[in-house]
């Protein structure tokens, strides 16, 4: 058991209540008990907090709870890190490469490098210090991973971007000679394919998190601190900037570029360029203040509709 006291000098936060408290374990705020500490990450959540078993919370630093300790923070979540670390520890995995992986010729592995059994790692690739290869991952050659990325399992990486051209009714494949080029810091879950550059190369800057389930195609760029969710959809040639944060469903056409620190919600699909800072919504995207508008007239509109009917048989000659 940790005591509230240690718990607060741990996250730099700001008790509310008794330090000798002590918590037996962290839980969800919807299944906490007795001896539970849980997290309020949002205002909103007050009232279920208040009416859960917790014995004790932490909570932002415009927040309280009634009758029960808690501790207030600046963020939340990266004290949900902290204390989750601290109950629940990872256990830490020697690093190496298993017999069961498939390392091609002409590798170059860093130092403290992780492969797990059933990786395929083709020629001439090259894997950083510290990165982590889940099982089940198949790495295209002449693909460069950089340092302390983890890659998930079922990511497929520098497979052949999608180009053909016509002739007559046959399509002919063109062939795809650049590469993929992650780096440092990235980490990218279950299930994505990236593919290489048809010439030059498919960038993922340093410090990206991609969710599941993701297509980038060949010559994407994506910049740095970004953060994608997942079922997104890039087509070629087509980036993004620096900080951009995408909700799921979101798809951006090919050889269109999204400025630095633009937020795209829920099912957003891109079609022109977009300016730095830009938050949008729907497809086509626009602003989504606009977008709202519009939803929210469209609602109306059977409403519209039955009052027009209405005022039309009004104006019928009678018979």
């Amino acid at each position: 058991m940790v005591s509230l006291g240690e718990i607060t000098k741990l996250v730099d936060g700001k008790l509310f209540g008794n330090p000798s408290i002590e918590i037996k374990r962290v839980s969800a705020l919807e299944d906490s008990k007795e001896d539970d500490l849980t997290f309020v990450l949002e205002a909103k959540n007050l009232l279920a907090a208040e009416s859960s078993g917790a014995k004790a919370f932490i909570v932002p630093y415009d927040a309280s709870i009634k009758d029960r300790p808690y501790i207030q923070v600046e963020n939340p979540r990266k004290a949900l890190a902290k204390v989750l670390a601290l109950f629940s520890p990872i256990d830490e995995i020697s690093p190496g490469i298993d017999p069961k992986a498939h390392i091609s010729k002409n590798v170059k592995f860093g130092q403290r490098v992780l492969i797990y059994p059933f990786v395929y790692i083709g020629e001439n690739c090259e894997i950083g210090d510290d990165t982590i290869i889940h099982p089940n991952v198949t790495i295209y050659p002449r693909t460069k991973i950089g340092k302390r990325c983890i890659i998930h399992s079922g990511c497929v990486i520098g497979v052949d971007g999608f180009g053909f051209y016509r002739e007559g009714v046959e399509f002919k494949k063109i062939p795809q000679i650049g590469r993929v080029i992650i780096e440092d810091d990235v980490e990218i879950y279950a299930n994505n394919c990236i593919a290489r550059g048809a010439i030059g190369n498919t960038v993922i800057k340093s410090g990206t998190k991609i969710d599941n389930l993701n297509h980038i195609a060949h010559n994407v760029k994506i910049g740095k601190n970004c953060a994608i969710t997942t079922l997104n959809a890039f087509g070629g040639s087509s980036s993004i900037g620096d900080r951009v944060q995408m909700s799921g469903q979101c798809a951006i056409a090919p050889h269109i570029s999204v400025g630095n620190d633009c937020i795209l919600m829920a099912r957003t699909g891109v079609t022109k360029n977009i300016k730095d800072g830009s938050v949008l919504l729907g497809y086509p995207a626009q602003d989504y203040t606009k977008e709202h508008k519009l939803n929210a007239l469209i609602r109306k509109l059977p409403e519209l509709f039955e009052k027009v009917l209405s005022l039309e048989s009004r104006r019928k000659p009678k018979k």
